[in-house]
């Protein structure tokens, strides 16, 4: 999976559109030093991400904005 576009959007959310999901719109929120995501439009029955592929969204678009370190740390506090 891909980042394709990322963009900020209101209230400090950013919208980012991977290459697996080009369809579908995944808005992201920021919480302590990282952004997670919050919410999607554009589901459609047929291609509905799992688990994995949220996890694999986070870990990329936080990759993209510096804040891995954050992300990766954010279960050990």
């Amino acid at each position: 999976m891909k980042l394709v576009n990322w963009s900020y959007a209101k209230r400090y959310n950013i919208k980012a559109i991977f290459d697996e999901f080009p369809h579908v719109v995944v808005l992201f929120r920021q919480i302590g030093g990282y952004y997670f995501i919050y919410s999607m439009k554009g589901l459609t029955p047929e291609h509905i991400p799992g688990r994995r592929e949220y996890v694999r969204m986070e870990y990329l678009l936080n990759k993209e904005l510096g804040l891995l370190e954050a992300y990766l740390e954010r279960k050990t506090r």
